[in-house]
């Protein structure tokens, strides 16, 4: 007890030591014997005082750490950088372990001199286990996220081969000359309703490899505009059966970037799909292109049904679906794949996508960010 100290604080300080329960305190001295054993020492471990002090503290450390040298490694790191941190399993005096947070402090006394050290440790074996519990949890959630994604890739390439026979019986319908009308209206709409699983499949699949690490990009310099103008010709089905109208706000200037061009399009197809089909009839879709600084930026906005908030921070989770515009029906391709897929997409091509939107009945905004090439080559056509 420093004697220069007011002599009630000395005694507080020896109330403290003695009172004190969540916190073990032992002296040490310089090859690391127990001079003193206070505090909740013999609360934490078991060992009183008369049976540990003069004795290594490398008893209280378990049979692998002292192994490794760790008792003369923390005094070592404690004199050469002033104390040492530490949390590992300890030994109790009944043999069982507990989880201890600890930090050995290197004494001098007035002169520099090594007086020792000072150990206090504090039992968290309680944090420790949840800790563990929490990463078992995190470990099976990753398991069956896996299994999930081996299921929906492994289911979508079996509905391959029933999808190929149906294809392949309209094709031959088409074939025939003498086929009642309505027959062939019939092989149409099976063959519309092919189409449409086929690209869902396709959607599916992708979303599995970029779960799975097993991304496949075929990455070139393309025009953003081109790939843009193409999107659009691809909705334009579902713009022109919903009577929308479609603004362009688009940077007469190039703008390229080096992106697979077929897996940016389905980017934008998905966006502008959904614009289209989250939008009352007669609604307007704007389609904003420009750069900011390093990055092109796409912005694909409606005056639909909007997002409502509890909705926002899922919007881009793998089967997440908002409210359609006809709230008596369900969107056509209404999985909530598209948005999980834009995402992945995005990120695959080092840049990002956000949401946002007013709330319900408010429309909503989509915007890409994709990063620009720092070298500006002649870029190739967008297909």
């Amino acid at each position: 007890m420093p004697t220069d100290l007011p002599e009630t604080i000395q005694r507080r300080l020896a109330l403290a030591l003695r009172e004190l329960r969540s916190h073990a305190v032992a002296l040490l001295d310089s090859d690391g014997r127990v001079d003193a054993w206070l505090a909740g020492a013999e609360r934490i471990f078991g060992y009183r005082s008369d049976e540990i002090v003069g004795k290594n503290i490398a008893l209280l450390f378990v049979a692998e750490d002292l192994a490794r040298g760790a008792d003369v490694w923390e005094r070592d790191t404690a004199t050469r950088a002033g104390d040492s941190e530490d949390d590992r399993w300890h030994q109790r005096k009944d043999g069982g372990r507990i989880w201890v947070s600890g930090t050995l402090t290197a004494l001098r006394d007035a002169e520099g001199q090594p007086a020792g050290f000072v150990k206090i440790m504090r039992a968290r074996t309680d944090q420790k286990l949840q800790v563990e519990a929490a990463a078992g949890r995190v470990a099976a959630l990753e398991h069956a996220e896996t299994r999930r994604v081996h299921f929906v890739s492994t289911l979508a390439h079996e509905l391959r081969n029933p999808l190929a026979a149906i294809e392949s019986g309209t094709s031959l319908i088409d074939g025939v000359a003498n086929v009642a009308p309505e027959v062939r209206f019939a092989a149409s709409v099976v063959r519309r309703q092919v189409d449409f699983m086929s690209r869902m499949i396709s959607d599916l699949l992708d979303v599995a490899r970029a779960a799975l690490g097993k991304p496949l990009l075929h990455r070139d310099r393309i025009v953003l505009q081109e790939v843009l103008e193409h999107s659009v010709e691809a909705c334009r089905p579902l713009i022109d059966r919903r009577s929308h109208q479609v603004h362009r706000l688009v940077s007469r200037t190039p703008i390229a970037v080096d992106a697979d061009p077929v897996k940016l399009q389905q980017v934008f197809v998905n966006l502008i799909e959904n614009a289209a089909k989250y939008t009352p009839e007669r609604g307007v879709i704007w389609l904003k292109l420009t750069t900011e600084g390093d990055e092109a930026v796409v912005n694909v906005r409606d005056n639909g049904v909007g997002i409502a908030p509890e909705l926002m921070p899922h919007i881009f989770e793998l089967f997440t679906q908002g409210t359609t515009a006809d709230p008596s029906h369900r969107p056509q391709g209404g999985l909530g794949i598209g948005l999980a897929l834009v995402r992945e997409t995005v990120e695959l091509h080092g840049g990002t996508v956000q949401a946002s939107s007013d709330g319900t009945g408010k429309g909503s905004q989509f915007t890409v960010r994709l990063p620009l090439p720092r070298d500006q080559g002649e870029p190739a056509t967008a297909g």
